[in-house]
């Protein structure tokens, strides 16, 4: 859905043709750039059309966008190209943003009502202290000699997990308190959280122990967010059914269902149906998908793309009702094609919610 783009190719177009139809030019004019865009009243009443589809009850469509690149050398690496009828969009790198990309968020905010979002990582932030934690210990064992807790078994090992101490939580903690300051830094509409954390049902007492420390230390910091801003966005997202305390995630609007890593519809639609089967209703619950890019890695069920695929799944109906919309990963990469940019995209938007003209 991007009207601008429809009207500025056919004015260009018209443009060509009259200029074919002369055959006695005499000079070289300059050509009127502002006469190949639309004016300003067909201009606003777009604009006004898509906030007000934006504010209509729609299954959602959000885009994740990596902006990594500050110096554009391409097109897609802007954020304004995207379709103009994607709800919200989250960064990949929400930090550090350039003034072109807080222009560009502004521009995209008032004129579509598009909202931005900063994103954490549970997996992220534990590779972070991993890498931390390696930088700053030296090999203490270097000639290979037995430490205690291997030489004495395993009543030794447990001994020795007890007295050493996790500094993941602290760390965890601060990074994620650090994350969601940046929604009130660069002035996001809200915050996505996933957490990809391990599962507790093998666990003996004490890993089971350390393990419920550091999902604290993770999610803490996230409740304590969403009671001082009440009107921002809060989206949670992974193996949300693995939490036995559903405080935080009765209290956030949306849910993901994480299928970006799979190949089939059949499995995407598996992380949907567990959360729907932890107890969570079908109209809060997002599926997240791939983009297809051009090496052809991932973003394919079968030879279907797996935005168009996903977009008529989520069209039938689930058991408690009719399903949020989805979100789409690394969508920058649906970006080129020889004959409409972003075109498993615009499909995907077009089969959840048809433009009148369809």
């Amino acid at each position: 859905m991007n009207l601008k783009h429809i009207i500025f190719q056919t004015l260009l177009l018209a443009a060509a043709v009259a200029g074919s139809a002369c055959d006695d030019w005499t000079e070289l004019r300059p050509l009127d750039i502002e006469s190949q865009h639309p004016d300003a009243a067909t201009e606003a009443l777009y604009e006004a059309a898509v906030r007000e589809f934006r504010a209509s009850n729609h299954q959602l469509v959000l885009g994740r966008f990596d902006n990594a690149t500050k110096i554009p050398a391409l097109r897609p690496q802007h954020i304004n190209v995207l379709p103009d009828s994607i709800d919200m969009v989250i960064l990949a790198h929400p930090d550090s943003l350039c003034k072109r990309e807080l222009t560009e968020m502004r521009e995209m905010r008032e004129a579509y009502a598009t909202q931005y979002l900063c994103e954490v990582t549970y997996s992220y932030v534990e590779a972070l202290w991993n890498e931390a934690n390696a930088a700053e210990e030296p090999d203490e064992n270097p000639n290979g000699a037995q430490t205690t807790a291997e030489t004495d078994g395993e009543e030794g090992t447990e001994s020795g997990e007890e007295t050493q101490s996790d500094t993941f939580p602290a760390f965890c903690s601060e990074y994620v308190d650090y994350v969601l300051g940046l929604c009130d830094k660069w002035g996001y509409d809200g915050v996505v959280v996933w957490f990809d954390g391990p599962s507790l049902d093998f666990a003996g007492e004490t890993e089971r122990a350390r393990l419920q420390a550091r999902r604290k230390a993770f999610f803490e910091p996230v409740a304590r967010w969403r009671e001082n801003h009440a009107g921002k966005r809060l989206i949670l997202g992974g193996s949300l059914d693995l939490l036995d305390d559903h405080t935080l995630t009765d209290a956030c609007d949306y849910l993901l269902a994480d299928g970006r890593s799979v190949s089939a519809m059949g499995s995407a639609a598996e992380a949907f149906f567990r959360l729907e089967n932890a107890g969570f209703p079908a109209e809060r619950i997002l599926l997240a998908v791939a983009a297809p890019d051009a090496q052809g890695a991932g973003g394919v069920f079968g030879s279907q793309s797996a935005l168009t695929a996903t977009a008529e799944w989520l069209l039938e109906p689930a058991r408690t009702g009719l399903k949020a919309g989805m979100l789409i990963d690394n969508i920058q990469n649906d970006y080129f094609d020889t004959g409409l940019i972003f075109r498993n995209t615009r499909k995907a938007i077009d089969i959840l919610n048809p433009s009148p003209k369809n």
